[in-house]
């Protein structure tokens, strides 16, 4: 039996719940996933990520609605392009973010009151998009870890 790529959550909930509907959707922002229609989503096989969706089906059910986790072995050559071009693409944006707002503290410098909360608010940012990276976009990434360790300097 072939090894599954990809994981699919499909979900549907009670149309009158609003805040589970946002709730599952901020959890999918959470681990990076990819949206393939509303109420499906897309994400690389992996154990942690198999466990994680089938909390969030679990908690879809007890509020009312329908779940199913899909291993996927196999898509489409050009879809399955497609689904990691927009994962690389949120997260090269995700870091690029990240080193705007390191390089604009870094500038304004340790006369902003709140300059270590915002510089903790940084690196957590980063350690999130880091951990939902799934295909290593390693040019964004540098460059915001680097920012960030220059604003971490600046702060010393």
């Amino acid at each position: 039996m072939t090894e599954p790529r990809w994981l699919v959550l499909t979900w549907r909930l009670p149309s009158a719940l609003s805040s589970p509907r946002v709730a599952t959707w901020r959890s999918m922002q959470r681990l990076g996933a990819v949206t393939l229609t509303p109420g499906a989503v897309i994400l690389p096989y992996s154990e942690h990520l198999l466990e994680q969706l089938e909390w969030i089906a679990e908690d879809v059910v007890q509020r009312g609605g329908d779940a199913y986790v899909l291993p996927v072995t196999e898509l489409p050559e050009a879809d399955e392009r497609d689904v990691e071009r927009r994962m690389r693409a949120a997260r090269r944006e995700e870091y690029e973010q990240l080193r705007e707002a390191a390089e604009e503290l870094a500038r304004r410098g340790r006369t902003k009151p709140d300059y270590e909360r915002r510089l903790a608010v940084l690196e957590r940012g980063l350690s999130r998009a880091v951990e939902k990276d799934h295909f290593k976009s390693a040019r964004g990434r540098t460059a915001a870890e680097r920012a960030i360790r220059i604003a971490r300097r600046r702060e010393e």
